[in-house]
């Protein structure tokens, strides 16, 4: 017999909407078991527009203002239709971080939003052009020093900055040490846990 999903009950789609959204309501309870799949949800949400944030907060705000980022972060977190996006995009904001505490970057309240923006863009996209958008944000230039970062040139002294390069390694991607399959950390015949990447990785 062909596999067929079992229709979702109340619990089913508080269970789901609690995972995938910011919330669960009694309407949207209903509207996933009238869809009756969470296949069927989960395609309706993808096909939602985008509720982003950079619009609202250029018209209210001179730039440095970071009051409107909030603001419409939390209209799109509570009532906006694209629920998914952006549960996915807040949980890629936790692993490619930025911060606007420092003070160049919160002055620029428009490259952090557009910077969210970028995120829920790329949602349900492949992770190589994530992060790729990622890498060549100016945001994330500013806030990882990699912004006019040059190539190394031993005869005039230059040493690139390698925070991005680090970063992008044992944050972003495949982390300090090699691992099972399992997640354990792997180890060599010593005993002595196997470094996932070197300097000259990241040098290069």
């Amino acid at each position: 017999d062909a596999y067929r999903p079992r229709r979702p009950d109340r619990t089913d789609a508080a269970r789901l909407l609690s995972q995938a959204t910011f919330g669960p309501t009694p309407d949207e309870i209903d509207h996933v078991m009238e869809l009756g799949t969470v296949d069927a949800w989960i395609a309706e949400q993808i096909e939602q527009p985008i509720s982003r944030t950079l619009p609202y907060v250029r018209a209210n705000s001179n730039g440095s203002f970071a009051t409107p980022r909030h603001h419409i972060w939390w209209a799109n977190a509570i009532d906006g239709p694209d629920q998914l996006r952006q549960r996915v995009a807040f949980a890629l904001s936790e692993i490619f971080v930025v911060s606007d505490r420092d003070y160049e970057i919160r002055n620029a309240q428009y490259g952090v939003s557009g910077y969210y923006d970028m995120l829920a863009e790329h949602a349900f996209g492949n992770f190589r052009e994530l992060l790729e958008r990622v890498t060549l944000h100016p945001i994330m230039g500013i806030y990882l020093s990699m912004l006019r970062n040059e190539r190394a040139d031993p005869a005039r002294n230059i040493r690139p900055d390698e925070n991005y390069a680090r970063e992008v390694l044992q944050l972003f991607t495949i982390g300090l040490y090699e691992l099972e399959p399992d997640g354990d950390v792997r180890r060599d015949d010593r005993g002595r846990v196997m470094p996932a990447y070197d300097q000259a990785t990241v040098e290069q």
